[in-house]
């Protein structure tokens, strides 16, 4: 986990202070009872300090325990859409086969994007860890990164390819936040993160 962190500090560093309403341990388990796996720790801190969030006009970060902009219900709206579809060797160029979806062995939805990708995460049999898998809605592929959601989060941000190849964008500075959980009658406002080093 020191070395998750790293990048859970880097994150902090480029998206601010916490600004979501938080996730009870009892929400957590919820959702992971329904996936039956337990979810990275990572990506459950993540969750607690920001959650409900857009974060830089692209990931989208939802909360389990929120009417709005809900995990759990993006997760299986996510399932249902992806397994009614007919994948096949091709679209999983990084993988030996084709991968299933749910836990505790398939993919499972975190995030999705404003440019049609889907962000996955998949626990490899072999290695025995977890790994971030993209699908590229271009390409219609999807791609394994050998890494936790916090340094995928923190390289996707920074612009490196996280989502297939020759796939970096470049973000804005500061990033562009904006919290989703807003007063009924009222519409979330843009703010902006802490200005990052150059």
């Amino acid at each position: 986990m020191e070395f998750a962190m790293d990048h859970l500090s880097e994150l902090r560093g480029i998206i601010g202070p916490p600004s979501g309403p938080g996730v009870s341990a009892a929400g957590w388990r919820r959702v992971e009872h329904d996936l039956g796996v337990s979810l990275p720790e990572e990506f459950k801190v993540l969750a607690d300090w920001y959650s409900p969030i857009r974060i830089g006009r692209s990931i989208l970060l939802a909360n389990p325990e929120t009417g709005v902009f809900n995990f759990g219900a993006h997760v299986r709206q996510t399932l249902d859409a992806y397994r009614a579809c007919d994948f096949s060797r091709e679209n999983f160029p990084d993988f030996p086969d084709v991968i299933g979806f749910g836990g505790p062995d398939g993919l499972i939805p975190l995030s999705g994007t404003a440019h049609g990708e889907e962000i996955f995460l998949y626990r490899d049999p072999v290695v025995g860890r977890w790994q971030i898998v993209v699908f590229v809605g271009d390409d219609l592929e999807f791609h394994r990164y050998d890494m936790g959601f916090a340094e995928w989060l923190h390289r996707y941000l920074t612009g490196e390819d996280m989502a297939g190849p020759n796939s970096a964008r470049a973000m804005p500075n500061p990033l562009p936040l904006m919290d989703l959980l807003v007063p009924e009658g009222t519409a979330p406002v843009e703010r902006f993160g802490p200005l990052r080093p150059s």
